[in-house]
C-alpha cells in the first residue's frame, strides 16, 4: 500500500512541476508586457536565466538518462551539457555514483548524451533536445550524415566505447600525460 501511496506523490510531485514552470512562464509574460509598458515588474520571485529546479533532490537517486530527460522536459527545450550538468547539480544528482571526477563531468556528460542516441539527439549548435520532440525524417538525414563519415566530433573521440570504457580512458588519460616524460609506454598485454 505505502508502495502505491508513494509512486501516486510521484506522480503529484511530476505534475506539480510542470505547473510551477507554467506559472513562473505566465508570471514572466506579465513581467515583460510591463516592461513593454514602461512600468516595473509585478513579479520579483522568478528567475530570469534558466529554469529554476524548485526541488534541491529531483534528481538524486535517479540514473543518469532518467535525470536528464526530466530535465530537457522541465526546460521544453535543447540544452547545451553544460546548462544540463547545472541543473543536474541544481536538482541533486549524484555524480559520485557515477565516479566521475568533477573536472571530467561536463565531458562524460556530453559523451553519454551524444552516444544515446535512443533517448536524445545532438543538434548542430552542440546543444541536446529529446529525440521525441524531432520529426523522423530529420533524424534519419541526421544519422545518414554521421555514417556517412561526417562523425561528431565526441563520437570520434569515444571511439565507439561504452560508459565503462570511457571511465577509463577518462581516468587512464592522466595516466598516459605523466607517462609522456618517461618515455615509451608498452601497450602489450599479459
Amino acid at each position: 500500500m505505502k508502495e502505491k501511496l508513494n509512486a501516486a506523490i510521484e506522480v503529484l510531485i511530476d505534475q506539480l512541476q510542470t505547473q510551477l514552470e507554467e506559472v513562473r512562464e505566465t508570471k514572466k509574460m506579465i513581467n515583460a508586457l510591463r516592461k513593454r509598458m514602461g512600468e516595473e515588474p509585478m513579479y520579483s520571485d522568478i528567475e530570469e536565466s534558466g529554469a529554476a529546479v524548485t526541488r534541491p533532490d529531483l534528481f538524486y537517486g535517479k540514473p543518469l538518462a532518467t535525470a536528464v530527460q526530466e530535465y530537457l522536459e522541465i526546460r521544453k527545450r535543447a540544452c547545451t551539457a553544460e546548462e544540463i550538468l547545472a541543473g543536474l547539480e541544481q536538482g541533486g544528482f549524484d555524480f559520485r555514483a557515477l565516479e566521475w571526477k568533477e573536472k571530467d563531468r561536463l565531458r562524460s556528460l556530453a559523451i553519454s548524451l551524444a552516444k544515446n542516441t535512443k533517448a536524445f539527439h545532438k543538434l548542430p549548435n552542440n546543444s541536446f533536445g529529446l529525440i521525441s520532440w524531432y520529426d523522423q525524417a530529420i533524424l534519419k538525414r541526421s544519422e545518414k550524415a554521421s555514417n556517412d563519415g561526417t562523425i561528431s566530433s565526441d563520437a570520434k573521440k569515444t571511439g565507439g566505447l561504452n560508459q565503462k570504457e570511457i571511465k577509463s580512458e577518462i581516468n587512464s588519460a592522466g595516466d598516459k600525460s605523466s607517462a609522456t616524460n618517461r618515455g615509451p609506454v608498452s601497450s602489450t598485454r599479459t
